[in-house]
């Protein structure tokens, strides 16, 4: 079954969009047909001949018409869809188009969304390990080699590697074109200044910097170790060892420094290392080795742990008149079966049920061997977890190493595993708080970069003013 794949970019194409669709049956077979709207992605070849697809078609007995979102804002997509006529049954999120359930709620509340009992919309819950290590650190192996420095076991010893980097050409080309240390905007997991800060108190921005367990009501951002960790980066970047990346890049360009062959990314941060490096790249690959948390002045030495929250997968548009089908699919999808394929692939080509006899990358029992691994690659297997999936914790954490050294899973399963002995303890967490988080976070930058001096103590003074709004 041939699927028409157009691109939705607003008001004429949704138009265009209504007349195509406004019939319930395929032109080609007759059939039913349902309309999808899923977002454009880099990782996704080709829609129409996508194994994924096929394979839900033909286990629904339908045809999906795909149509492509060129569109990161989920709430100005979904204003431009209901603003006009064009029919859509389901609208699939994922990748860099997401919206939250605050945002949702508004289209809820006018009706354009379908409430099937108390389901608003179908979770994504199953792309990566559940709950656990959030940030991970990597430092260029070749360059510490070439010049004969260890791998940084505190603070301290970052900055000395990081100035060798700078100063001493390790990628040996007779240019001062290093960047020491790199990062993105777009997560706190791109971020190293997050990473630094763990070294001297714990930090976890994701539940708005707070203090745990008897502490959890003790903003740790307003401490006088939260300050001296601000001096330290602040130091690393007057000298140059920060690069602005941190601040003004996003995570496609952190991706094209670290995977270019001119080789200038002394080290970078991220949750995965599949988010900045590309499979099938093994030589960009061996540059790099994951450094455990660094040990600050007092001794501190902690890791990120990020707590994985359901995100929206799909949702079923109000106007639709096949919902029934629509309800089929999205269920379908949120199957263990279905899950297994979204989140490697096919079986028997990709990956494998393993015998349960080896230990995973994680330390459990294994329970799946990636043979090939596809995840945040160009390929045309799966959606790279865009839509709805549910992929069961115990394959999550079951994966076994296939005895390839440049396998991702392996790759992150090592470096989790050496974070997991500096994670908190305890899981009960402050509430998040965007207000607070937002101040916090540009007042960093501000500090981090000069433009307040972290070095007064009236701007420290008024700073901790700000976080009593």
């Amino acid at each position: 079954m041939r699927k028409r794949i157009r691109v939705l970019t607003g008001i004429v194409s949704l138009m265009c969009l209504f007349i195509l669709c406004i019939s319930g049956c395929s032109p080609k077979t007759g059939g039913e047909k349902l309309s999808v709207a899923i977002p454009e992605s880099a990782h996704v070849q080709d829609p129409e001949n996508n194994y994924y697809i096929k394979w839900l078609e033909e286990q629904t007995g339908c045809e999906l018409d795909i149509t492509t979102i060129r569109q990161s804002n989920g709430s100005v997509f979904l204003d431009a869809l209901f603003s006009s006529d064009a029919y859509v049954d389901i609208v699939m999120f994922g990748e860099d188009f997401k919206i939250d359930q605050e945002e949702l709620s508004k289209y809820i509340s006018s009706g354009d969304i379908y409430v099937n009992g108390d389901r608003t919309y179908y979770e994504n819950t199953g792309s990566s390990k559940s709950d656990g290590v959030g940030q991970v650190f990597w430092i260029n192996m070749r360059w510490l080699k070439a010049l004969s420095l260890p791998i940084p076991e505190t603070a301290d010893d970052l900055k000395n590697v990081l100035k060798a980097f700078k100063e001493m050409d390790p990628n040996g080309n007779g240019i001062k074109d290093e960047i020491p240390m790199a990062g993105s905007y777009e997560e706190y997991s791109l971020s190293p200044v997050e990473f630094i800060l763990n070294s001297y108190i714990y930090n976890d921005p994701y539940h708005s910097r707070f203090g745990l367990g008897e502490n959890s009501n003790v903003l740790n951002a307003a401490t006088d170790e939260f300050r001296a960790g601000i001096e330290y980066c602040h130091g690393l970047y007057e000298e140059g060892l920060l690069d602005d990346s941190i601040w003004d890049g996003n995570l496609k360009l952190l991706t094209e420094l670290c995977n270019s062959d001119l080789d200038i990314i002394g080290a970078f941060t991220t949750s995965s290392i599949s988010d900045v490096i590309y499979q099938g790249n093994p030589e960009i690959l061996a540059r790099y080795i994951h450094v455990p948390p660094l040990e600050g002045p007092n001794g501190e030495r902690n890791a990120l742990y990020m707590q994985k929250t359901p995100e929206i997968g799909a949702i079923i548009t109000a106007r639709s008149t096949r919902k029934a089908l629509a309800k089929k699919l999205l269920s379908l999808m949120m199957t263990p079966e279905a899950s297994l394929i979204a989140r490697y692939g096919e079986e028997g080509v990709d990956w494998t049920y393993s015998d349960g006899s080896d230990v995973s990358v994680y330390g459990g029992v294994s329970t799946v061997t990636t043979l090939n691994y596809i995840w945040n690659t160009s390929q045309n297997k799966h959606l790279n977890g865009i839509g709805p999936m549910k992929v069961p914790d115990e394959y999550l954490e079951g994966v076994t190493w296939n005895g390839v050294n440049s396998d991702f899973e392996y790759i992150n399963g090592r470096a989790y595993m050496s974070y997991e002995d500096h994670l908190p303890n305890v899981k009960e967490f402050h509430q998040y708080d965007a207000k607070l988080s937002g101040y916090i976070d540009t007042t960093l930058e501000a500090f981090i970069r000069g433009k307040k001096d972290i070095g007064s103590d009236e701007e420290w003074k008024r700073y901790l003013e700000g976080l009593s709004y």
